[in-house]
């Protein structure tokens, strides 16, 4: 018998429904009619494009699968539609300062503003563990703190590397000139965004706290989706003839990498706690 005291989350749970909404509206007009919705130079459509597919057939389900666990008292679904969130609100910044200015603008934002809200909303009132937990096992542990730590930094020192580099030479960064963009928008979004989390994700795990844990699960979930469209836009970019798709094998191997870290670290289920008293032991 389910016995569950949780707080209200009917707020997070309706923005979360408008985002998914929003999200498979703008990126059905990216990937099935592109060439109304872009103003980027050839690379940048094609990128879009590709990552728009992703985000339909992958994201959009996967947050909509979340949610509906969640709310049946899933403790995966609740990892999951808390990394699916944060996805969609690092995947669309993008959109929403790295996109030329097009029709879907104020979309991009209301993803970007639905899905963080919605964790503002829930986060607080969710009542996370910070104590010491056991609900990964040591082979997870490992697997999760490799994956994390690679893709951290990776990232971390590519992006590092280039803004220094250009310090030191006064040569603008190749990823900034082929971007048409002035400025380094990935570079700023992952080093502020994903690659911090990453890493408290890692410590967490190292240390078997409860709550960077559950950090640690959300971005191996939301990094394999990254990685996931970064394979996708190499293959768009390809098919339009705007490159080779050389980063193409790496963004596969990370997607597999982590789909299978995903796993692992959610393989053994954690415990549901309710606020007060109450106490869920639910699976997933």
């Amino acid at each position: 018998m389910r016995v569950r005291e949780s707080p209200d989350l009917s707020v997070p749970y309706r923005l979360t429904g408008l985002a998914a909404l929003v999200m498979t509206v703008v990126a059905a007009g990216g990937a099935l009619a592109p060439g109304w919705l872009y103003r980027d130079n050839p690379l940048i459509a094609a990128t879009f494009r590709g990552q728009d597919v992703v985000t339909l057939v992958v994201a959009v389900p996967l947050l909509v699968a979340g949610l509906v666990l969640e709310r049946r008292g899933s403790a995966r679904g609740r990892v999951l539609w808390l990394a699916m969130l944060y996805n969609a609100m690092y995947s669309y910044l993008f959109y929403a300062v790295g996109a030329a200015f097009n029709v879907f603008f104020l979309l991009y934002l209301a993803v970007v503003g639905l899905a963080l809200y919605a964790l503002l909303g829930a986060v607080p009132r969710l009542g996370l563990p910070l104590q010491r937990s056991e609900a990964v096992g040591r082979t997870a542990r490992v697997a999760g703190v490799t994956y994390l730590l690679l893709v951290a930094g990776g990232l971390g020192l590519l992006w590092t590397g280039m803004a220094l580099g250009f310090v030191f030479t006064g040569v603008v960064p190749a990823p900034i000139v082929a971007s048409g963009h002035p400025t380094g928008v990935v570079f700023a979004i992952d080093l502020v965004l994903l690659v911090p989390p990453m890493v408290i994700g890692a410590i967490g795990l190292i240390r078997r706290q409860a709550f960077g844990s559950l950090v640690a699960v959300a971005m191996c979930i939301s990094g394999t989706v990254y990685t996931a469209g970064l394979a996708a836009a190499s293959i768009a970019v390809r098919a339009a003839g705007r490159g080779a798709g050389e980063e193409l094998p790496l963004w596969l191997a990370l997607t597999l990498l982590g789909a299978g870290t995903s796993v692992l670290v959610t393989g053994r289920g954690p415990t549901r706690k309710g606020r007060g008293r109450g106490v869920d032991r639910l699976k997933a």
